[in-house]
């Protein structure tokens, strides 16, 4: 016969162990939301400096440009409609006048070896675009936010797409990413510190009915750890953080804003006051992560029985449309 009394302390200080660090880690977290941002602390102490936002003609990405420019920043702003990102440049010129706003036109999606002129160009932005005066009051690149993505095809199962689908969602999603950080990583060095923000998203967990767009987004969380480590083991001073993102209310997007549905620019707001708080991925937005800690705490096969109702819903609605249409 088993003693059960044997087993009584180590049960009791197994049972505090795991109270105690599920306490800590909601702490940490919690705390994320309370700390200063360093952002123009670290990386725009002149006001002078330069970010640049890849996918920054709507959404998350106009969001982060109109974001930063309210926070002194130069910023360059990326898509491949060069239309398009004219128009934004001049939108954004109006509602800032006092800082300088450039465009970077690429084709996230058929992304070619003329990636490695991007940063020749962005050196060239900068050195005829920045304030008068001398070479240093012209600012440097010190911020690099990865925000290009999306998945074209939501609720779609894997065996419904083409090798032109698939290959276009890893392109958006990771190729561009890794590449144009790549080609930049240099530049961040050498104007250390500096920044690189990656873009992740709630998907990252790994959902349904979006496979292929769920996989890129773990990609992004990976490369953003292991880009972190890299630096670090370098001795390079550059941050390198991941936002976690869920539902966004942006242009094109059915959904209404609403507590747990932030406008875009809130968004990328919460994103950037993060900037500093120590950790490689974090939750941008303060009630996305309450809504993240059921991907933390619930039973995996609740969350998945949740998540395939409401893609299920979305397939359904879609296909109601395009029989409508």
């Amino acid at each position: 016969m088993i003693d059960l009394g044997t087993y009584t302390k180590p049960l009791a200080y197994l049972g505090l162990f795991t109270l105690g660090n599920t306490v800590f880690s909601l702490t940490r977290q919690a705390t994320n939301f309370l700390l200063p941002s360093t952002l123009n602390k670290c990386y725009n102490p002149t006001q002078t400096n330069w970010a640049l936002v890849t996918g920054a003609t709507d959404g998350i990405g106009f969001g982060f440009a109109q974001e930063l420019c309210a926070r002194g920043f130069n910023v360059i702003i990326h898509g491949r409609n060069a239309e398009k990102l004219d128009r934004r440049r001049r939108e954004l010129n109006a509602l800032f006048p006092t800082v300088c706003v450039a465009v970077l036109v690429r084709d996230a999606q058929d992304l070619t070896v003329d990636i490695d002129d991007v940063d020749g160009e962005v050196r060239d932005i900068i050195r005829n675009n920045g304030t008068v005066g001398s070479k240093e009051d012209r600012g440097r690149l010190t911020v690099l936010i990865n925000n290009v993505g999306g998945e074209t095809r939501p609720s779609t199962l894997l065996k419904e797409y083409t090798f032109q689908d698939v290959q276009a969602t890893i392109s958006r999603n990771a190729t561009f990413a890794i590449q144009i950080t790549r080609v930049l990583a240099e530049q961040l060095e050498q104007n250390a510190p500096g920044l690189v923000m990656n873009v992740s998203s709630i998907a990252a967990f790994g959902l349904p009915y979006i496979t292929t767009y769920s996989s890129t987004k773990g990609f992004v969380d990976t490369f953003t750890k292991s880009l972190r480590a890299e630096f670090a083991a370098e001795g390079k001073k550059v941050e390198v953080m991941g936002l976690r993102v869920a539902e966004v209310s942006t242009a094109g997007y059915d959904v209404k804003s609403s507590l747990f549905v932030p406008e875009a620019r809130v968004l990328a707001a919460a994103g950037l006051d993060r900037v500093g708080c120590g950790q490689d991925i974090v939750w941008a937005y303060f009630w996305h992560w309450l809504q993240g800690l059921s991907f933390d705490y619930l039973p995996h096969w609740v969350l998945m029985k949740i998540t395939v109702m409401k893609l299920k819903a979305i397939r359904a609605d879609q296909e109601a449309k395009a029989k409508s249409s």
